[in-house]
Formats: structure tokens, C-alpha cells, sequence
């Protein structure tokens, strides 16, 4: 009986060695961490928040649509009574080409914002916020990333962020989608392809050379590394090709569109395709 218990005594710190060594593998290959920007509860009924990822050299992150692999990024917040989160916000992703997969993602960092809803006279001063973050790094190979992360806020005063986390959500605010603009975009479907035509005769406009969609829903449409742009008289056209595992045609364009290949303005979309 007693060389059983020490067997199982074994195996069980074997077990707990190896969940060890994993979760200290993930850290060194990737950090997550909660952060705010300054905010003074007093004037303030929204605060700043976001999931700030830190990864090794030469791994990546998915964004909310990953491409032809991997899973995307997901963060969940447990909150107190009566205050509410925004969805996370995005910024513009990356592509990662390997072989023919096409990734969207980040490396080397990454702030995933959302916005705290105080109400006003909030009672409680220190407020214990949660997060799940689900999600998958990869290189050569992919491993889970999946960490809960925490954060006490005290709402009795001022909080002043360091400026390092000041100006990166800042930088990260000026690479989020915009959703109000004056974008003229159509959509209509010829032979499996969407045709998107983007108007350039607004005098804002007037300057585009090129720009790029990125669908949010994995497997509809043909990703690649480069699309071509084709430059006519009153707008720039992009061909999208079906996905060839595409189980249904799609109603609606709903993504973003990234103007230009400096890749510092973008913008929602979500219109109907015309058949």
C-alpha cells in the first residue's frame, strides 16, 4: 500500500512540475497585464481600460478574425454591480504569411482597450475589476495563452498613469477602426467574387492610392498577403475572392477597410452586397 501511495505521490508532483514548467514557459514567451489611464473620479464617469500583451521576438498574437488558422483573442470582464464595459477594441492588425496562410495579428505588444462605465456617485471606492483573457500564441507552433487578470481601482482620488501607459493608449487610440465617417462604399457580388468599390471624390479623398478589407468573419472570403487596388477615374475597386470552403454567400460586408499603404487610418464597415 505504501509503495502505491508513493506512485501516485510521484505522478501527482510529476503533474504539478509540468503544469509549472508550462505556465512559466507562457510567461516567458508572453505577458499579460491589466492597465488603466489616468482618470479623476470626480469628472470622470468613463475610465480607460485595456489588456496590455507583451510577447517574445517572432510571436504573434490573432486579432478578433485570425485568418486560416489559429483562434481569436477574446477578453471577458467580471465586474462589479452597476458597472458596465465597452467591447474591446481592436487596432489595426498585421499580416503574417507563411507558405499560403494568411494570419491577422499583432507582435512584439499590443493594448486591447475598453471603456469602464462609472455611474455617477458610485458608492463603492475600491473597485476589483477581472478579466479572462483566451487566446494563442504562435511561431513555429502555437501554444494556449490563457491567463485571468486583475486590477483594484480606487475611485476615492486621481490616478496618474506613467507616461510610458499614458502615451501607448494614446498611439493605440489613433489605430482603432473609426466608425463615424463619410466613407462612400459599395459592395455587389459578380461570379463568387465581391466587387468593392471605395468613392474618391470627396476632396478628403481626393489623395487615396489603394486600400485593404479585413473581414471580422473567418472563412468567407480569400485571404491574402497583397490586395490589388485598381485605380479608375472616380473610385478605387478591390476584387474579394470566395473562400473556398465558403458554406453560404455572404449578405453583408462587415469589416474594416484600411486606406493607403502607410496603414494609419481605417475604418468599420457594415453594408449589404448587392446580387
Amino acid at each position: 500500500m505504501r509503495n502505491i501511495k508513493t506512485i501516485i505521490y510521484f505522478l501527482f508532483a510529476a503533474m504539478l512540475f509540468a503544469q509549472i514548467s508550462i505556465t512559466a514557459q507562457q510567461k516567458s514567451l508572453a505577458e499579460a497585464n491589466l492597465v488603466v489611464d489616468s482618470y479623476s473620479p470626480q469628472n470622470d464617469s468613463v475610465i480607460s481600460i485595456g489588456v496590455l500583451i507583451n510577447l517574445k521576438d517572432d510571436w504573434h498574437i490573432y486579432w478578433k478574425n485570425p485568418g486560416d488558422s489559429g483562434l481569436p483573442t477574446d477578453v471577458e470582464f467580471s465586474l462589479p454591480n452597476g458597472i458596465s464595459a465597452s467591447e474591446i477594441k481592436f487596432p489595426i492588425p498585421k499580416i503574417f504569411s507563411s507558405e499560403e496562410i494568411i494570419n491577422y495579428g499583432y507582435s512584439h505588444q499590443v493594448l486591447l482597450i475598453s471603456s469602464l462605465n462609472i455611474p455617477k456617485d458610485y458608492p463603492q471606492k475600491d473597485i476589483f475589476i477581472s478579466a479572462k483573457l483566451t487566446s494563442l500564441i504562435c511561431k513555429d507552433l502555437c501554444k494556449a495563452f490563457d491567463t485571468t487578470l486583475t486590477i483594484l481601482l480606487d475611485l476615492s482620488k486621481k490616478y496618474f498613469a506613467g507616461k510610458e501607459i499614458s502615451d501607448l493608449f494614446n498611439k493605440t487610440k489613433k489605430l482603432l477602426p473609426q466608425i463615424n465617417y463619410n466613407l462612400k462604399v459599395t459592395a455587389n457580388s459578380q461570379s463568387d467574387s465581391v466587387y468593392v468599390r471605395l468613392d474618391k471624390t470627396d476632396s478628403l479623398r481626393l489623395n487615396l492610392k489603394s486600400f485593404e478589407f479585413y473581414p471580422y468573419q473567418a472563412g468567407v472570403f480569400k485571404n491574402k498577403s497583397h490586395q490589388v487596388t485598381v485605380n479608375k477615374n472616380n473610385f478605387l475597386e478591390s476584387v474579394l475572392e470566395s473562400d473556398q470552403f465558403r458554406i453560404s454567400n455572404p449578405t453583408e460586408l462587415n469589416g474594416i477597410i484600411i486606406l493607403n499603404e502607410n496603414r494609419d487610418e481605417a475604418f468599420e464597415i457594415n453594408i449589404p452586397i448587392t446580387y
